[in-house]
């Protein structure tokens, strides 16, 4: 059984239909072709704002090997040493300078670093001249446009989680000879190598911010300096934006963890041999047991730049002290101005002063 099921239509209803069914069978191929590449387009905008999209995006950053230089390896991460470097809020000028700085310190100290070389640049000149010239500019393309790999690099800056507080990697053993270099010639030389850089600290490990693990590393470390030889040592402590961990608690566990290596460690405040930095970044802490902190100005290098010499200051003491005796005798020999004045104004007062007579006298002449 079949059933016809009829719907009313209006005139004016039919009339709109009948027209749009004109205006598209008119309507040319090209402008057909343009609005339905618009659609596709905006469909496939919708379908970038979703999870694929954003897996599309990490897998692009990183390179081919998987091991590129994309967001999650540009910050600190546990197991990593180099340089923490403070700045005055330049912080692309900080960074510009301090591989400046580092890179010219390890030149001096390992050499400079060997650039890659193509592979057909030992091959004799006979053979370049079968070899077509499209094939040999397209294989020094090749060579020039490689990526170097991230471990090439001796330093490298990454992201340290707090403001004008940033942290140079490096694949040195031990950042401390480069740093502990630069600041002795600083505090000879007095030059200044920078604008924008305040402290360079030396850290030789970097590990996560709970009290085991800096126990950790501060007792792997301590075998090399406190094990031997009793030392005179001190514990700075600094946090950026963590509140979790205690200073006392990590001032206290670290000073028992040092005196059990060797019973003649000491503690001393005000000028010793070696001081154990903490320093307390988010949840990350990067140690390093640095020398002559105090002498070095805390590795500040402004301080160090504008410190002046002890043996100019103490020739100017006994000429400043002369000066000052030379001085004193001056005031002694000829009054003040304020006391001669006073002296002046009594002098003329009494010569000005009328003179009194006895009435009795008067009355007898």
């Amino acid at each position: 059984m079949r059933l016809d099921i009829s719907f009313d239509v209006c005139k004016e209803c039919r009339n709109t239909l009948r027209a749009t069914d004109e205006s598209w069978c008119i309507m040319s191929e090209a402008k057909k072709i343009k609005l339905d590449s618009t659609e596709k387009g905006s469909q496939q905008r919708k379908a970038k704002h979703g999870k694929a999209g954003k897996r599309n995006y990490y897998a692009k950053v990183r390179d081919d090997n998987g091991t590129g230089d994309g967001p999650r390896d540009r910050c600190m991460k546990p197991g990593h040493r180099g340089i923490l470097v403070t700045c005055n809020g330049h912080v692309r000028d900080c960074v510009r300078d301090s591989y400046r700085i580092l890179n010219e310190y390890a030149d001096q100290l390992y050499g400079p670093v060997e650039t890659p070389r193509c592979e057909d640049e030992n091959q004799p000149d006979g053979g370049s001249d079968e070899e077509d010239i499209s094939v040999k500019l397209q294989k020094e393309a090749e060579a020039a446009g490689k990526k170097r790999n991230a471990a090439s690099f001796r330093f490298q800056s990454v992201e340290s989680g707090a403001m004008n507080c940033l942290f140079i990697h490096t694949v040195l053993p031990d950042p401390n000879e480069i740093v502990v270099k630069l600041m002795r010639d600083l505090s000879a030389t007095k030059k200044h190598k920078s604008r924008f850089i305040l402290r360079m600290l030396p850290i030789q490990a970097v590990c996560r911010a709970n009290l085991k693990d800096i126990m950790d590393v501060v007792g792997r470390l301590g075998d090399q300096y406190f094990l031997k030889e009793p030392k005179t040592y001190a514990i700075v402590f600094n946090r950026r934006l963590n509140n979790d961990l205690s200073r006392d608690d990590v001032i206290r566990e670290l000073a028992d963890l040092i005196t059990s290596k060797n019973a003649g460690n000491k503690a001393n405040l005000k000028n010793p041999e070696l001081a154990v930095i903490v320093e307390v970044i988010k949840g990350l802490c990067c140690i390093g047991i640095l020398p002559e902190y105090y002498p070095l100005r805390k590795y500040n290098v402004v301080e160090l730049v504008a410190i002046r010499d002890p043996s100019s200051s103490s020739a100017t003491e006994p000429a400043k002290a002369k000066d000052v005796k030379e001085a004193g005798e001056t005031v002694n020999e000829h009054p003040k101005p304020e006391e001669q004045i006073k002296a002046d104004a009594a002098a003329g007062k009494k010569a000005n002063s009328p003179k009194i007579t006895n009435p009795s006298d008067e009355a007898s002449g």
